[in-house]
């Protein structure tokens, strides 16, 4: 809740979401978004993590546990901690690219996801549209830069969703473009 502290938001907007966890790898942090008026309860929430040479990758999986249907977004935030070149989404693919000075880095941006890139002096504005449950739409980035990734869902009592980002590394375009039509060939949510 740091970064809730620094922003000065009233306490009610404080709860809509929070940091699902802390460390991980990669630099991938999940957030849970809730309606200011809906508790956080009723929705059980876990936490997978994945981290290898070439891979980095986080699950967020969300179980119902109320009698009503419910509805919530997550958001993976990504910040680059090396400058990068140039920095773009790329619709046509569902993908973001960060070419870095000796590898190109592929962050997963499905197309049901809603996807901010933005430079790092623009952070707070990143998590002040966090707040609001939305994302900031900007397409291009260069230095270093921070990325937030947005789904929405919606959940049947009982009903059960996971979720995933997840960056991979690689010396060529095509080896990183490999490496992530593997792992999507593995995850649900592309089936």
């Amino acid at each position: 809740m740091d970064k809730l502290g620094k922003l000065k938001i009233s306490e009610n907007r404080a709860r809509s979401y929070r940091k699902l966890s802390e460390a991980t790898p990669g630099g991938i942090v999940p957030y849970l978004w809730r309606e200011p008026s809906e508790t956080q309860e009723n929705l059980s929430v876990g936490i997978q993590m994945n981290h290898n040479k070439q891979v980095d990758r986080i699950d967020v999986i969300c179980k119902n546990d109320s009698p009503r249907p419910i509805s919530f977004k997550v958001f993976f935030v990504t910040e680059r901690t090396s400058p990068v070149s140039a920095c773009f989404y790329s619709p046509t693919d569902a993908l973001v690219y960060f070419y870095e000075d000796d590898q190109i880095v592929l962050l997963n941006g499905h197309d049901r996801a809603s996807i901010s890139i933005m430079e790092q002096r623009s952070r707070n504005a990143v998590f002040e549209a966090m707040q609001r449950g939305t994302v900031l739409p900007s397409p291009l980035a260069r230095g270093y830069v921070i990325c937030a990734t947005m789904y929405q869902r919606n959940l049947l009592p009982g009903e059960v969703s996971m979720l995933s980002n997840w960056t991979v590394r690689g010396e060529t375009k095509e080896d990183a473009m490999l490496l992530d039509f593997l792992i999507k060939n593995q995850t649900s949510i592309y089936q």
